[in-house]
C-alpha cells in the first residue's frame, strides 16, 4: 500500500516542479548564448547591461527554483493533510505512519531532483558559454582544452588525495539535508494546524523557530570541534596539504546533527498526526 501511495503522490506533485526545472535549464542556455553575442562590443552600454542582466536572471532561476519547489511541496501537504482534501487522505485504509513516509519520501525525492537540477544547470551555462566562446573566438578552445590538461595534472598530485572522501562527504550531506529540510516543512506544518485560528502563520513560525534551534545546535556542536581542530599543529600540517580533510570532518559532523534532527522531527510529526490530528 506505501508503493501506491507514493505512486499516487508523485503524479500529483510532478508537473510543477518539473516544469519549474525546465523554465531554469532554459533560462541557463539563453544565459550561456549570450557570450556569442556582439553586444559586448558595443559602444551602447544598454546592450552589455542586457546580456548582464540575462546572466542576473539565470542566478535569480537557481534561487527561485529551489524555493518555489519547497513552497509548492509546502502547500500540497497542507492542503493534502488539513484542509478539506484531509478528510479524504486520512480516511484511506492506510496507517498515519504510511500517509507521512509516503510524502516524506516524495518531498526528499523532489528536494533532491531540485539541488541537481541547479548542479546540472551551471553545467548548461558554463558547456553553453564555452561552446559560444569557442565559436566566437577560434583559439577558445584550445585554451580550454590546455586548461582542462592542467586540471588533469592537478587532480593526480597530493593536494587532492583527499578529495574523494570529501566528495562522498558532500554528496552525504547533500542527501540527509534533503531529508532533514523535509521534516523541517512536514514538522512546522504539522506544529502549525495545531493553532486553529491561525494555522499558516503558525506554520510559518514554527519553521523559522526549528530552523532557528538546528542552527544554534550545529553552532555549538561544531564551534568547539572546529577550534580543536585549528590549534591542532598535526591538523595544520595536513591542512596545508589538504583542505579537503578539514571539510569532510565538518560535512560529517553537520550530517550527523541533521539527520538526527530529522529522525527527531519525524517522531514528533507522526505523533502529532496519530494524536493530535486537527482538520479545518
Amino acid at each position: 500500500m506505501l508503493g501506491k501511495l507514493i505512486k499516487h503522490e508523485w503524479k500529483a506533485v510532478w508537473k510543477v516542479p518539473t516544469l519549474l526545472i525546465g523554465i531554469l535549464m532554459i533560462i541557463a542556455a539563453i544565459a550561456g548564448l549570450t557570450f556569442s553575442l556582439p553586444i559586448w562590443d558595443s559602444d551602447w552600454i544598454g546592450l552589455p547591461m542586457s546580456g548582464i542582466m540575462l546572466i542576473m536572471l539565470f542566478y535569480v532561476a537557481m534561487i527561485g527554483v529551489g524555493i518555489g519547489i519547497a513552497i509548492y511541496l509546502a502547500v500540497r501537504y497542507y492542503k493534502s493533510m488539513f484542509t478539506d482534501e484531509g478528510y479524504l487522505t486520512h480516511t484511506l485504509p492506510v496507517t498515519a505512519r504510511q500517509i507521512l513516509v509516503s510524502k516524506v519520501i516524495v518531498i526528499s525525492v523532489w528536494e533532491l531532483i531540485g539541488g541537481i537540477a541547479v548542479f546540472v544547470s551551471l553545467g548548461v551555462f558554463g558547456g553553453v558559454a564555452v561552446l559560444s566562446l569557442a565559436s566566437k573566438e577560434g583559439e577558445f578552445a584550445t585554451l580550454v582544452m590546455e586548461a582542462l590538461k592542467e586540471v588533469g595534472q592537478l587532480w593526480n598530485m597530493p593536494f587532492f588525495k583527499d578529495f574523494q572522501f570529501f566528495g562522498i562527504s558532500t554528496v552525504g550531506m547533500e542527501l540527509v539535508s534533503c531529508f532533514s529540510g523535509t521534516m523541517i516543512i512536514i514538522a512546522s506544518i504539522t506544529m502549525g494546524q495545531m493553532i486553529r485560528k491561525h494555522r499558516i502563520l503558525g506554520s510559518v513560525g514554527a519553521y523559522f523557530a526549528i530552523s532557528a534551534v538546528i542552527q544554534g545546535i550545529a553552532m555549538v556542536i561544531m564551534f568547539p570541534i572546529t577550534i580543536k581542530m585549528i590549534t591542532d599543529n598535526a591538523f595544520l600540517y595536513r591542512f596545508e596539504t589538504s583542505p579537503f580533510s578539514f571539510y569532510t570532518i565538518l560535512w560529517v559532523v553537520i550530517s550527523i546533527v541533521y539527520l538526527a534532527v530529522g529522525i527527531g522531527l519525524y517522531i514528533l510529526s507522526e505523533y502529532l498526526l496519530r494524536r493530535q490530528l486537527e482538520l479545518e
